[in-house]
């Protein structure tokens, strides 16, 4: 379940359940939030622009998915071929992480046109060019199985 714990909100074993906001987002629009992955496994997960209540009605940005291999933008699947992948976190035999355990990382996430673009620490660091931006107004928070924290 999702609770919230010294102001920050949590979750773990969520199997994407995600927490969606009740606030319908505008086309072009930037959400900004911390985020944190407790283990090294990493799994820091949001999804924008969905339909409000079903996982992978949007597009889904994952941090240090499948155990802190990868980091990705993902349209309606996050196990698509057309997904965008920075799988650089997994060279040399997985010595480098995608996601620190225990640091905070600052995220934005945008649309001005169409293209998502993902920020952390204030650096570009994924798009996702789309021809037909998706239409879904809302954001959600997600995990699958590891411990996370988000403010």
């Amino acid at each position: 379940t999702w609770k919230i714990d010294k102001g920050r909100l949590v979750a773990e074993k969520i199997h994407n359940a995600a927490l969606w906001l009740k606030k319908s987002l505008p086309d072009h629009v930037r959400v900004e939030f911390d985020a944190r992955a407790e283990t090294a496994d990493g799994d820091v997960k949001c999804e924008i622009f969905g339909d409000g209540q079903t996982h992978q009605s949007g597009y889904i940005l994952i941090h240090g998915g499948w155990r802190n291999t990868t980091n990705c933008i993902a349209r309606l699947d996050e196990h698509g071929e057309d997904r965008k992948n920075d799988n650089r976190c997994g060279a040399r035999g997985g010595a480098r992480r995608c996601v620190e355990p225990e640091v905070d990382y600052r995220w934005a996430v945008e649309r001005t046109d169409g293209t998502v673009r993902w920020y952390l620490e204030g650096k570009l660091f994924l798009t996702y060019p789309d021809k037909h931006p998706l239409p879904g107004r809302f954001f959600a928070f997600n995990n699958w199985l590891y411990l996370v924290h988000c403010v």
